[in-house]
């Protein structure tokens, strides 16, 4: 509540330079991020549907098209142990050798015993001596794994979250080279809840009034995306996002985009009645005042801040008028009515 009409802290950097560069790196990690599907998690899918609907191709011969459909499914919920057998088959008849007697590893690692292990690891046997028998054995698409699961907890615990070689980038790569197993999940549950931390450390900041550079707000929406596509969601994240993204607006001095980001938070969070203080701010700063006024007195109207603006408003239209509006603002100030 510490946000004043009279001293709007969102403000340009002075340097117009500075401000380019800030929103053309935003649009960078915009591209990289926001866009892109969702690497795991429920956001790819539902394991379930992918088992049964590989299932069904399995049992039609379409081995190929079946291991497509379980590899969904190991990403939809790599704590499945199961699905990386139905994997391993499916691409061992498809003759994905490689992949297969990698799926099967994975499989015998997460299955330390089980009814169908027994059966497994003869079949992994069986596609190793295959591998070997070729003559000439494709290139193993698993033998950059272990630098670059390092590489994503060295980026992990630098806090290196966006851009080239961040955890983020380093996922995305590892998912879509064929990283499989339960540590998949782990270690998208890590990246997520850090950059959801990160996120709503930027919204928590901006909330509380501290000056932010659009670049700093600019960030908290890639972020955001990187926790969805790693599986961990928040409820309100479009809300803040919207927030975040009319307050670096506010920066650019954009006041109808500002005013319609606002709103949107608005709608989304109706709880929080900042983000109705702030459309209202957007709107002042656009000249609206009037219609700022009537957004405030529909939601706020007890808060100190709407009292200080229909003051505004009405020692514009007449001294009188203003002079009666400013003596309850005074009063009200003074001897706030009891609760």
């Amino acid at each position: 509540m510490a946000s004043e009409f009279r001293a709007v802290s969102w403000v340009a950097p002075p340097r117009r330079i500075f401000r380019f560069a800030s929103a053309a790196l935003a649009l960078v990690l915009l591209a990289s991020v926001a866009f892109a599907d969702p690497l795991v998690g429920a956001g790819v899918g539902n394991a379930d549907t992918f088992v049964s609907e590989g299932s069904k191709l399995f049992n039609k011969k379409q081995y190929a098209r079946a291991a497509e459909q379980f590899l969904k499914a190991t990403r939809a919920n790599p704590a499945l142990p199961q699905t990386y057998a139905q994997l391993a088959r499916a691409q061992l008849l498809a003759k994905e050798l490689q992949r297969a007697c990698y799926a099967y590893r994975v499989y015998l690692k997460s299955v330390p015993d089980g009814p169908d292990r027994k059966k497994a690891a003869a079949e992994s046997d069986q596609c190793e001596r295959q591998v070997k028998g070729l003559k000439k054995p494709p290139e193993d698409p698993t033998k950059g794994f272990v630098d670059q699961r390092a590489a994503f907890f060295t980026a992990l615990d630098a806090k290196l979250l966006l851009g080239p070689g961040s955890a983020s980038d380093t996922l995305k790569a590892l998912v879509r080279e064929g990283f499989l197993g339960p540590e998949l999940g782990e270690m998208a549950q890590k990246l997520g809840a850090a950059a959801t931390a990160e996120a709503e450390s930027v919204h928590k900041r901006a909330l509380s009034g501290e000056k932010l550079g659009t670049e700093v707000l600019r960030s908290a929406r890639p972020l955001y995306q990187v926790a969805q596509d790693a599986g961990a969601s928040a409820a309100d994240a479009k809300g803040k996002m919207a927030f975040l993204d009319g307050l670096a607006e506010l920066n650019e001095k954009a006041w109808k985009k500002a005013e319609t980001h606002f709103a949107e938070a608005a709608k989304l969070d109706p709880e929080n009645k900042e983000y109705v203080f702030f459309k209202g701010l957007a709107l002042v700063q656009a000249g609206e005042r009037v219609a700022a006024l009537k957004v405030l007195e529909a939601d706020l109207k007890d808060d100190p801040r709407t009292a200080v603006l229909r003051a505004a408003l009405a020692l514009g239209d007449s001294p009188v008028s203003g002079a009666t509006e400013l003596e309850k603002l005074l009063f009200t100030t003074r001897y706030p009515p009891e609760k």
